[in-house]
């Protein structure tokens, strides 16, 4: 088989050079990988801003295979958002062709004198000028590459946020159709622009996919995932309504986060649904509910919203921005929504963390609740740098001390995502004990039909949940893999197997039941070390008080997990 290769690129000394996977490395892909390298090379204690942090683009184990789904790019770095190990994942097109280049991992190291792109094709790694892409918003810049290198090739790329350093900044990847998606979480986009890089461009013409030993293996256990995945009843939901239909659900429950994490429902929830969604797309011209963010992509969860002329206004339209954005303010109002997630598509932002300082600023009285076009206006302010679109550019907690608000929704310097803690007490175990701050792809412990004697209410119990979803997500992360698409594997233990058999193919070894456990725990092992190394503690591992002192009016529900569960989550901090 041809070895992978790891690629170096100095942008001090505006070098490169190649790796031979080797060792530890050889059978690690994504988060795991991000992470591996980030806690071998990383000093903890360096400015996540400096020219010692590294940023580290990662393939998955499963990328360039036909597994479905399997085409995530990770992206790692010390967190200038959390000061963390950081890990944010997103589709694209470029996974897939770092793996037909034999590339595992890109590793930038150092800081540019200058702006410049990378640009890694058969021929080897360029270091171009790119004063011409400074300043573009990230459509723009996505357009602007494609002039340049034509349509065959994958993009990762930073807007004005990254440049300027915010703390909120996202790092984008392109989907093969060239819409943004974002690596959201952890202000990894202020790291790529404190690099001074503002674009990488990866072009496999001429390259084939990974080679396969046991192609008769691959070929029967992707069949019978991709059968699984697909007869699964989340497969419908998905493909009609996207992620957008966790409103309605997670409004039922009791656990959407509404006014600032101060209520657990929103009366406008029907207005914002993935129902209500699909409907306003049927009248839309060039609307699509239905879209493929990766190549390999059976659920297409993602979908293209249009304006009543036809003109695109954001691609994709997620749950995680219609409960940040909409109900944690009070906006009520899709297409605003849609216009202030197409902003921080477009200067590269986290919506999940501007939605939660834009909740802090209406808490401190600087809009009113519900008020969508002040929103509207205020977000629009992040792209001319004023005093107030930097305070909501640098987060929920950078926005909260400027303004005098201690209530504020987070962990680690990271705002919570679309769940309340109190009504989904495992996932506010994830997101107080996880390595990454408060992240729910780390571990969202969802009721679910095939887990009926699951609380998610209990005040006990929690604990056991949230590490092995850690566990089982930091491996899914490693892999490459959509979140979406191993869900179906946590219901069903034969669907869970034919994963392992994918992995077994692709990897060429034997992997028995326990694989994916053990892999998971092995990358937090990783990276709670780093964040001990850093100095954080047992202390760090807690959501703020209101949680446990506050009841949500939807359920009389409060965060009443122990603190002794809590760090029976992470025994290895001292």
């Amino acid at each position: 088989m041809k070895k992978k290769k790891i690629a170096r690129i100095n942008l001090s000394s505006s070098s490169s050079q190649f790796e031979t996977v080797e060792g530890r490395y050889l059978n690690l892909g994504g988060r795991g990988l991000t992470s591996n390298l980030i806690a071998d090379e990383v000093p903890p204690q360096c400015d996540p801003l400096g020219p010692e942090n590294k940023l580290v683009v990662a393939a998955g184990i499963l990328a360039g295979t036909s597994v479905p789904n399997s085409g995530r790019l990770s992206v790692g770095a010390k967190s200038p958002l959390t000061h963390t190990i950081k890990e944010a994942n997103a589709g694209g097109a470029v996974a897939r062709k770092l793996a037909n280049l034999g590339i595992q991992a890109l590793v930038f190291e150092g800081i540019s004198k200058e702006p410049v792109s990378v640009v890694i094709d058969s021929k080897g790694v360029s270091i171009v000028q790119s004063d011409d892409l400074n300043d573009s918003l990230i459509s723009e810049c996505i357009e602007k590459l494609r002039n340049t290198y034509g349509d065959d090739i994958g993009i990762v790329s930073i807007g004005p946020a990254g440049e300027k350093r915010m703390l909120a900044s996202a790092v984008a990847t392109a989907t093969p159709d060239f819409f943004p998606r974002i690596a959201a979480r952890g202000g990894l986009g202020a790291v790529m622009g404190a690099k001074n890089l503002k674009a990488v461009v990866v072009d496999d013409r001429g390259c084939f996919p990974p080679e396969i030993k046991d192609k008769a293996l691959l070929k029967s256990a992707v069949k019978a995932f991709s059968q699984g995945i697909m007869a699964h009843p989340l497969a419908e939901g998905f493909k009609n309504f996207g992620t957008p239909m966790l409103v309605g659900l997670v409004n039922e429950i009791g656990a959407i986060p509404t006014k600032n994490f101060s209520r657990g429902r929103f009366a406008g929830a029907d207005k914002i649904s993935g129902e209500a969604i699909a409907e306003m797309m049927k009248a839309r011209p060039n609307s699509n509910p239905s879209h493929r963010c990766m190549s390999s992509c059976i659920l297409r969860c993602s979908n293209v919203l249009t304006d009543a002329a036809g003109e695109v206004i954001v691609s994709g339209l997620e749950y995680e921005t219609l409960a940040l954005v909409g109900s944690n303010c009070m906006i009520d109002d899709v297409e605003i929504i849609a216009r202030i997630n197409r902003i921080c598509n477009d200067v590269g932002l986290d919506t999940m963390e501007v939605g939660a300082s834009i909740a802090v600023a209406m808490e401190a009285g600087v809009l009113e609740w519900g008020d969508g076009p002040a929103a509207l206006e205020l977000v629009r302010e992040i792209s001319t740098g004023s005093d107030r679109g930097r305070m909501i550019g640098n987060g929920c907690v950078y926005a909260g001390k400027i303004l005098g608000i201690e209530r504020i929704p987070h962990v680690k310097g990271q705002a919570l995502a679309g769940y309340d803690p109190r009504g989904l007490k495992g996932t506010g175990v994830t997101y107080a004990t996880s390595p990454m701050g408060a992240d729910h792809t780390c571990g969202n412990a969802l009721p679910s039909p095939a887990n009926p004697d699951y609380d998610p209410t209990a005040p006990a119990g929690q604990a056991p949940v949230s590490k092995f979803l850690q566990s089982y997500f930091a491996a899914i992360d490693t892999l490459g893999l959509c979140l979406f698409a191993s869900l179906p594997a946590l219901d069903i233990p034969e669907l869970k197997q034919q994963l392992i058999e994918c992995v077994a193919a692709v990897l060429d070894e034997p992997l028995d039941q326990g694989y994916l456990e053990r892999l998971g725990q092995m990358v937090l092992q990783t990276e709670r070390k780093f964040n001990d190394a850093v100095g954080f503690k047992p202390e760090d591992d807690r959501l703020p008080l209101f949680f446990s002192e506050e009841t949500l009016s939807s359920n009389e529900q409060r965060f009443d997990v122990s603190n002794e569960e809590l760090d029976s989550v992470n025994p290895i901090l001292s």
